[in-house]
């Protein structure tokens, strides 16, 4: 039966504009209508009334940051492998060095040494491209994704390969340490 509740809701969410992978915000899926206005969709297939779509965040500051967000788009599902680069597989520091290097910038391997190497950027000042680094496993940084505006990100995770996820899930939230900045 839940099963059924799950597709007759996808169904619903696709009807009403969205693309091939809509996003599930723990309520309702969201996506983007027709027009690219946001629609988000409750378990039922109904815009809830009085919703309001999230505030839209100004386009990245340079065309190196909008290359890197149709690139982060060829990304998705490709699955989790630790240590990949590639999209037959990649890990998530994999996934930021092969996303920065397709635009010509080098950037460390690991996630640890991505965060020393990046500007400092407070979760307020975030931009469209910038790294968004974690604490997932004991001390220090070991997870790192990319900030696609709106309080999303893409990364590589273990479980789902490459996603986009709510920044503010409080998973996500809980373990937050900083941004960080390669492009202007």
């Amino acid at each position: 039966m839940r099963a059924l509740g799950a597709a007759l809701t996808l169904a619903a969410a696709l009807s009403v504009g969205c693309g091939a992978a809509p996003v599930y915000r723990g309520r309702g899926i969201v996506c983007r209508g027709p027009s690219g206005v946001p629609v988000s969709v409750d378990r039922a297939g109904t815009a809830p009334v009085g919703s309001r779509p999230p505030a839209t965040e100004a386009p990245p500051a340079s065309g190196a940051a909008q290359d890197l967000l149709r690139e982060v788009e060829r990304w998705y599902g490709t699955p989790y492998v630790y240590g990949g680069t590639t999209m037959s597989g990649t890990d998530c520091s994999g996934f930021t060095q092969s996303l920065y290097r397709s635009i010509g910038v080098e950037i460390p391997r690991r996630a640890s040494r991505q965060a020393v190497a990046a500007r400092h950027v407070s979760r307020g000042n975030l931009r469209a491209g910038d790294l968004v680094f974690f604490n997932t496993s004991g001390p220090g940084i070991s997870h790192v994704g990319i900030y696609l505006g709106d309080n999303y990100f893409a990364h590589a995770a273990a479980s789902r390969g490459v996603v986009r996820e709510s920044l503010s899930h409080p998973y996500y939230t809980a373990r937050f340490v900083q941004g960080g900045r390669f492009l202007d």
